[in-house]
């Protein structure tokens, strides 16, 4: 082997041991946690956000969304996400608006348990909300159910 195909070897070890290393120490925004929070003002209007290449065939874009962190909104980068579960499925971010506010219930997988206080739960609105999620449940059970049933 020549000298310079070896100093060229080594380089590009150096090169890719540098950028495994310093990958790991690229900042990411934390996620937001799974609480319902009620909010004092509504969200801001959804950025738009343009998808890069999908990582891998059982990756799933997730869209950007407000976080609210208990002063003001934060926005979540849109990414792809690898489902915790093969039959999960991505519920996007709620606002629920009510007399005092809006009600946020973050993004989250649907196997997954968002944390509702007592307080929240309580509220008319919130009531009304979880009705709708159970027909949106319902809805997914019978798409799945009929698309097994015909699948070849």
């Amino acid at each position: 082997m020549s000298f310079k195909i070896l100093q060229r070897t080594i380089l590009a070890t150096m090169l890719v041991g540098v950028a495994s290393a310093a990958l790991p120490q690229i900042p990411v925004p934390p996620l937001p946690g799974l609480d319902v929070r009620i909010t004092t003002g509504r969200p801001p209007a959804l950025r738009y956000q343009r998808r890069g290449v999908r990582p891998g065939r059982d990756y799933v874009w997730v869209n950007g969304s407000w976080d609210w962190d208990g002063g003001r909104w934060r926005w979540i980068e849109g990414r792809w996400e690898r489902p915790i579960e093969a039959q999960a499925y991505w519920i996007p971010a709620r606002y629920i608006r009510t007399t005092r506010g809006y009600i946020y219930e973050p993004g989250h997988w649907s196997n997954q348990t968002v944390v509702v206080t007592d307080d929240i739960r309580t509220r008319r609105e919130w009531r009304r909300h979880e009705r709708q999620h159970e027909i949106e449940i319902q809805r997914e059970h019978d798409r799945n159910r009929y698309r097994d049933q015909f699948r070849d």
